[in-house]
């Protein structure tokens, strides 16, 4: 029953919103690399094949969301850089959801809040602890079998950018 109430939500919020400023264009995503078993981490970013300026796959195609928790948790021992960071958090994805239907920050915040609680939002490109973004760590063990929706806070490489 819970698991049809979360679907109907995330459905609702989708019908809701606008069609997406780029529903012909493109939108940045981002993949797993590897989990750290000893950690509980996984590794999660670009792969050399993201685009946060223009994006890097088609807003009409099904993928993940790739959600985070940000709740200050410190770094379990990962090696962290300029462009591998520590998120201080945790992450989970969605079921797989049209790019179009991610018209705004807003409602792709709302799909991940709508999925798994208060306090989970869509990630972000950049890590908060002074890098540059491109791969960071996070707590979690989410799925390698696709790429997710990422946005980006500078850059129109989002799909709700024009």
């Amino acid at each position: 029953m819970k698991r049809i109430l979360l679907s109907a939500a995330i459905t609702l919020l989708a019908a809701q919103a606008m069609p997406a400023l780029a529903a012909g264009g493109m939108g940045m995503t981002w993949q797993k690399f590897s989990h750290d078993v000893f950690t509980g981490t996984d590794l999660v970013g670009c792969g050399g094949t993201c685009n946060p300026y223009v994006g890097d796959t088609s807003c009409r195609v099904l993928l993940p969301v790739l959600c985070v928790r940000i709740d200050g948790s410190p770094n379990p021992g990962v090696a962290a850089d300029f462009y591998h960071g520590w998120r201080e958090g945790h992450i989970t994805t969605t079921m797989p959801v049209s790019g179009t239907s991610l018209t705004s920050q807003v409602v792709a915040d709302q799909i991940c809040a709508a999925t798994f609680g208060n306090g989970w939002i869509m990630a972000e490109h950049h890590h908060p602890t002074g890098g540059g973004g491109w791969n960071w760590h996070a707590f979690g063990n989410v799925r390698t079998d696709t790429r997710f929706w990422t946005r980006i806070n500078n850059q129109p490489g989002n799909c709700w950018d024009p």
